[in-house]
């Protein structure tokens, strides 16, 4: 969605198929391929405190991550689509502002 390029081929020039990292993966990924970005991660982040253009990373009561992007006030999840709600126990880990230079 941000670069125009399939998850698919994303994660063959990372080089990853199961797992990715917000900062050592997709942040060079962007910064190769032309986009400006900063990485917020510290103390408790709200939902409505992200920036459009966003990718955030989440995490369940489990212990998992998950990475969905923000964009013109939505939440886009590469599995499931829209977020239409998101549920009170996942919470924001750190997010990753990107804007094409």
């Amino acid at each position: 969605m941000i670069t125009g390029k399939s998850i698919e081929e994303i994660c063959e020039d990372l080089g990853k198929f199961w797992t990715t990292h917000l900062d050592s993966d997709l942040q060079s990924f962007l910064e190769r391929n032309g986009y400006k970005t900063k990485l917020v991660g510290s103390g408790k982040i709200e939902f409505d405190e992200i920036p459009n253009d966003s990718l955030v990373r989440v995490c369940f009561p489990s212990g998992n991550g998950h990475i969905i992007i923000k964009h013109n006030d939505k939440y886009y999840d590469p599995s499931v689509g829209i977020v239409q709600q998101m549920l009170a126990y996942v919470r924001v880990t750190h997010y990753l502002t990107f804007k094409k230079e």
